[in-house]
C-alpha cells in the first residue's frame, strides 16, 4: 500500500491530488497536504521542489481565503435568519475581534505551524472579520514556510522523512508552537 501511494504521488497525478488536498484541507478536509508534498519531493533535485511547494502554498492559501469568506457568511446568514447562537454572541465576537485584529498576522503565521487544523483559524478569522490583508500575508508566509520545510525534508531525507515527523523532537517542536501561541494570546488579551 505504502509503495503504491509513493508511486502515485511521484506521477503527474500526484501533483493534482496534492493541490486538491491542499485546497480542501484549508476549508473542510481533515488530512493535511504536508506528507504528500514531501512524497512528491523525494528524489527530486533541489530546484525541482519549488514547483510543488509553490502550488501547495497557493492552493492552501486560496482555500483559506474561501474559509475566511465562509466565516463571514456564517455571521451574515445568522443575522438574516436570527440564529440565536451567533446573534446572541455578536457583542462577544466584536470584543474578540478588537483584541485579535492587531495580532492577525502573527496568529496566522503561528497557526500555520501548529498541528491544529488551519481551517479553524481561517473560518474564525472570517467570523470575526479581522483585517484581511494581515490574514492573507500571515497565511502566505506561514503556510509557505511550513510547506517549504516539508518539501526540503522530503528532498533531503527521502524515505527517512516519515521517521523524522514521528520523532519525539519533531512532536516537541509542534507542541511548543501550540504552547507559544496560547501563552502569547493569553498575555496579549489580559
Amino acid at each position: 500500500m505504502k509503495s503504491r501511494l509513493i508511486k502515485y504521488f511521484k506521477s503527474t497525478k500526484g501533483i493534482y491530488a496534492m493541490c486538491i488536498i491542499s485546497f480542501t484541507e484549508s476549508i473542510f478536509f481533515i488530512i493535511p497536504p504536508d506528507p504528500f508534498l514531501a512524497l512528491i519531493c523525494i528524489g527530486k533535485k533541489f530546484k525541482k521542489i519549488f514547483y510543488p511547494f509553490f502550488l501547495c502554498t497557493i492552493f492552501s492559501v486560496v482555500g483559506g481565503c474561501i474559509a475566511y469568506y465562509l466565516g463571514e457568511q456564517i455571521v451574515n446568514v445568522s443575522k438574516e435568519t436570527n440564529f440565536k447562537f451567533i446573534t446572541n454572541n455578536l457583542e462577544n465576537i466584536e470584543k474578540l475581534k478588537l483584541k485579535i485584529n492587531d495580532q492577525t498576522f502573527s496568529m496566522m503565521l503561528t497557526s500555520a505551524f501548529t498541528p491544529l487544523p488551519f481551517k479553524i483559524f481561517c473560518i474564525s478569522a472570517g467570523v470575526m472579520n479581522v483585517n484581511f490583508m494581515d490574514f492573507l500575508l500571515g497565511s502566505i508566509i506561514g503556510r509557505g514556510s511550513r510547506f517549504f520545510i516539508f518539501s526540503y525534508l522530503g528532498y533531503k531525507y527521502g524515505d527517512r522523512f516519515e521517521e523524522i515527523t514521528k520523532s519525539k523532537k519533531f512532536n516537541i517542536i509542534m507542541i511548543s508552537l501550540i504552547g507559544f501561541l496560547i501563552i502569547y494570546l493569553y498575555y496579549k488579551w489580559n
